[in-house]
């Protein structure tokens, strides 16, 4: 007897492209591995809202330190100046965090990308979970932090959407994943239609695990990934 096994994982990046060619609000980014790759994509997002974040496959990245250093894996800068100093302490070094443990992981690159200002952060995934027989769309009012953390201290927040992977996520369901969330009604519409193609990626790619976290509604009342 043979059974399938699949260990593909993406970094942040690439699951970016992704999202962006499925529609899905991203800011804008580019991935940089020098300083001076780094310094040049800051420069071309012309904004003093810089992000830089390391690309490993780990989660609490901006709780983590690289070895030797205060430099979290997710940090925040105003220049491109600002950007390369601070790529030139995460490219190549030993990115420590939760997840990782005290051996960390190399980060070789960073995405340099634009700091958004959420007025409300969601969580939003897609996962194939045996339990349910198939894909569950699992949601939470709480983004921005990782979801074991909700699920140990605040299980009745997240909410869990078996879909038949036969006949499709229904109207029905989504319409009671958007009510899961608490979206008011000027963001429905943007929100059914990110959470159907967040599904339709999903199936495409024929991924374990899409999360968006945290789906965002900024200031202005913007989605955005």
């Amino acid at each position: 007897v043979f059974q399938q096994t699949r260990h593909l994982q993406v970094h942040e990046y690439i699951a970016y492209t992704f999202l962006k060619e499925r529609g899905i609000p991203t800011p804008p980014f580019g991935v940089a591995k020098t300083p001076d790759e780094a310094a040049k994509i800051a420069a071309d997002l012309k904004t003093k809202d810089i992000v830089l974040k390391a690309q490993v496959y780990a989660g609490g990245r901006g709780l983590g330190h690289f070895e030797g250093t205060n430099v979290s894996g997710v940090e925040m800068c105003e220049t491109p100046e600002q950007a390369k100093t601070l790529a030139s302490s995460m490219i190549g070094k030993l990115l420590i965090t939760k997840q990782t443990g005290t051996p960390g992981k190399i980060c070789n690159s960073v995405m340099v990308t634009t700091r958004m200002f959420p007025r409300k952060e969601y969580y939003i995934s897609v996962m194939m979970e045996t339990s349910f027989d198939g894909p569950v769309i699992i949601v939470s009012k709480q983004g921005g932090i990782n979801i074991e953390d909700i699920a140990a201290t605040n299980p009745e927040a997240i909410s869990y959407t078996p879909i038949n992977i036969m006949k499709g996520l229904t109207l029905e369901q989504l319409n009671k994943i958007v009510d899961d969330l608490g979206i008011q009604e000027e963001g429905r519409k943007i929100t059914s239609s990110i959470i159907c193609n967040l599904y339709e990626l999903f199936i495409e790619k024929d991924a374990l695990l899409l999360e968006i976290n945290p789906f965002a509604l900024d200031i202005c009342g913007e989605c955005m990934s």
